[in-house]
């Protein structure tokens, strides 16, 4: 018996300006507030949005393109095993 991972999704509008409203279900789960930054990664033709814990941390963390390039290849890498 497998364990299917259940993927929530909510159809957002982009504004002319670009924005998006994240919908309240992911702000509350991700518990992200106003003000608060995400990150935006490409990968195989989708977008991800990534929460960002706090601006110290992504200057701590401040990622060289190869650095985001490693940084995505790793998240991608984890999600494939959990879908295993």
């Amino acid at each position: 018996m497998s364990i299917k991972k259940i993927i929530k999704e909510k159809p957002v509008k982009v504004t002319n300006n670009g924005m998006i409203t994240i919908p309240a279900l992911f702000r509350r789960k991700y518990k992200l507030k106003d003000g608060d930054r995400v990150l935006i990664l490409e990968d195989e033709g989708s977008l991800k949005i990534i929460p960002i814990r706090s601006d110290k941390e992504l200057r701590k963390n401040s990622y060289s393109s190869e650095e985001m390039k490693n940084l995505a290849k790793n998240i991608k890498r984890k999600e494939l095993k959990r879908e295993q």
